[in-house]
């Protein structure tokens, strides 16, 4: 055997050996790339292996507050609100604050329509007063079908920074039904777990809203009430029922100026535990103009008259924001709230001033 007949067996061997070696190895499997989902506008893309669309979004805020912004708030009750105006040494007349918003969007194509699932999740943190979380909504919809915790649809306000001054039922759990009519008009019926219950007074029945609503080019409107349960520990006393009504309105006055007002009427909010409802009113309004594309200047003011409990409170805000680069906002506020509790014994009127100052990246 001549050198190049042992250097071209050996080179057959190799090769021999290595086909044998390789296919005992484990096949990779196919990548099953991320895919964009252009259905439901930007920012969706397909769960691999599914039908679904997911969009993920969020902000991240970090402030630098003064005064008593927000901290009194003129939702409570006349004994809640503080007596007199004056701050003591442990007050924290100047704070920081970081907040973060996580939001999930899932949506997918059905036979009964739109499949879709909505949560996002709110913290707010504070060197001095600690972390808050919690779920601010967490809800499914099938088509025009939606249940889980949302927004109130009896939730009026038209301020656009200062919201100690609107009236309605916030977040709250519920199942209901939107139906479209087309042209942007549509009707909301649903049953939500709102009542002005004494406490110690159980719940027997939800409330039941109703909602009216309209958005086309020039703005958008709705109108909505609600009845519900108010009932007190004294067995003694008949159950009543309280409500709400109001409406809601946003017009598009001309190119970057957008005006809104609101206003409601509650009797039932609160009661006396002697069989008597406790009512309040409020009006409030606020109107932003755009300068630029990134330049929004603002202001709105609003009252909230507690009539059975004999104060009221007013305030106005202002605010101006910048966004110096995409997705990036930095704004500025200051505002002023006056409470008048002339006529509760025991209480001092009070006004406050306050200001802040804030960082804000969505996404």
């Amino acid at each position: 055997m001549n050198i190049k007949s042992l250097i071209l067996g050996s080179a057959a061997a190799l090769v021999a050996g290595g086909a044998a070696q390789a296919a005992d190895l484990p096949v990779a499997e196919p990548v099953d790339y991320v895919k964009v989902c252009d259905a439901y506008g930007a920012g969706y893309f397909f769960i691999p292996g599914t039908d679904t669309c997911l969009k993920i979004s969020g902000k991240v805020e970090f402030g630098v507050k003064s005064g008593g912004f927000q901290a009194k708030t003129s939702d409570a009750s006349a004994a809640m609100i503080a007596a007199g105006d004056d701050y003591t040494r442990s007050d924290n007349l100047v704070s920081m604050y970081t907040e973060t918003t996580f939001t999930f969007d899932a949506k997918e194509e059905t036979e009964f329509g739109t499949l879709a699932a909505h949560m996002e999740f709110d913290d707010e943190s504070t060197t001095n007063k600690g972390t808050a979380t919690k779920f601010d909504k967490a809800y499914l919809q099938l088509g025009g079908l939606y249940a889980g915790m949302t927004d109130s649809i009896v939730d009026f306000n038209a301020g656009l920074y200062y919201d100690d001054f609107g009236i309605g039922h916030d977040d709250l759990d519920a199942i209901g039904y939107v139906a479209s009519f087309g042209n942007g008009v549509s009707a909301t019926i649903a049953l939500e777990e709102y009542t002005g219950n004494e406490t110690g007074a159980g719940t027997t029945m939800p409330s039941i809203a109703a909602r009216l609503a309209v958005k086309q080019g020039w703005g958008s409107a709705n109108v909505a009430g609600a009845v519900y349960q108010a009932r007190y520990a004294d067995p003694s006393y008949d159950t009543d029922m309280g409500y709400i009504i109001g409406a809601e309105a946003s017009f598009n006055l001309m190119e970057g100026l957008v005006f809104g007002i609101a206003g409601g009427y509650e009797n039932g909010y609160d009661n006396d535990g002697a069989g008597n409802l406790y009512s309040k009113y409020a009006v409030s309004a606020g109107i932003e103009y755009a300068f630029a594309d990134n330049l929004v200047f603002g202001v709105d003011a609003g009252l909230v008259d507690y009539d059975d409990e004999n104060y009221k409170t007013w305030g106005t805000s202002a605010q101006i924001t910048y966004t110096p680069v995409a997705n990036l906002e930095v704004g500025a506020r200051v505002g002023y709230e006056k409470v008048d509790n002339a006529a509760v014994t025991g209480l001092s009127d009070w006004d406050d001033v306050a200001a802040k100052l804030y960082l804000k990246r969505s996404f």
